[in-house]
């Protein structure tokens, strides 16, 4: 299955990257110029679509040797659907521990933005993060499961988006039954460059503790090519309180983006 899998997704980058990257299909995500909405800010998702007829594949290195694979499709207008697979130390030597199931995404724009409402964005996504803890039954951080999520962009020397959203993961092997909430905010740094923050509440993933504050923060930056290339550079759990991982972890994120 691991292996269908890789295949899979090796088969739709070759797609993807067929013709040769022209800034005539490509899109950028990040910056003044960008030409399309993020689908996640770091791991909490953002109210982006991509357009129909439009690709993503994505690739995540985290630590332990994690590498997390992913593609998303504009399947029609406002409708994305994605696969994802991946496992730890798939980077380095020894046995490789794959995810236990590949994740699957859907989402669904359910209102776009104007001058005064934010887009809202509705879905299903059962991809957790920074790899799977099979004693556990569950990822490091818990997958979304069903979420809903809000963004809304001003002006603001370049631009400023804020974003939030409420989850329900169905990672539930620790009885942690709790609904989960996050926020985060982007801001534009030139035509090409874009700063992102959030925080993760981890309310369904705090091992019972009480309190605004032993969620995940995390930071990063985001630099999109004319190509379609858009690379983050990311650090989390500044705050040192995730139970799976005590200290930071710094993680690099390669995405590209393009019209099929």
């Amino acid at each position: 299955m691991p292996r269908r899998l890789i295949v899979q997704l090796c088969a739709a980058l070759l797609l993807l990257c067929a013709v040769v990257p022209d800034e005539t299909h490509a899109q950028r995500a990040a910056g003044e110029t960008a030409d399309i909405d993020p689908l996640f800010l770091i791991d909490g998702s953002m109210a982006g679509i991509l357009p129909t007829t439009s690709g993503s594949i994505e690739g995540n290195l985290y630590p332990n040797g994690g590498l997390l694979a992913s593609f998303v499709y504009g399947l029609r207008k406002n409708l994305n659907v994605g696969i994802s697979f991946g496992g730890t130390n798939v980077i380095g030597s020894g046995s490789i521990k794959w995810n236990s199931l590949p994740g699957i995404m859907l989402r669904y724009r359910v209102f776009e933005e104007n001058d005064i409402y934010p887009a809202i964005v509705a879905g299903f996504d059962t991809q957790g993060r920074d790899g799977y803890i099979k004693t556990e039954k569950q990822y490091s951080i818990k997958s979304p499961g069903l979420f809903v999520c809000a963004s809304k962009n001003y002006s603001f020397m370049g631009s400023v988006s804020f974003h939030g959203g409420l989850n329900y993961t169905l990672e539930r092997a620790d009885k942690d039954y709790s609904p989960n909430l996050y926020v985060g905010a982007e801001k534009t740094i030139g035509p090409i460059v874009s700063v992102l923050g959030e925080y993760n509440f981890c309310f369904d993933n705090d091992k019972d503790a009480k309190g605004f504050w032993n969620g995940n923060l995390n930071l990063g930056i985001r630099i999109a090519t004319k190509i379609g290339f858009n690379i983050d550079l990311v650090v989390k759990n500044l705050l040192e309180t995730n139970v799976y991982y005590p200290s930071s972890i710094r993680e690099l994120k390669i995405q590209y983006v393009r019209y099929i």
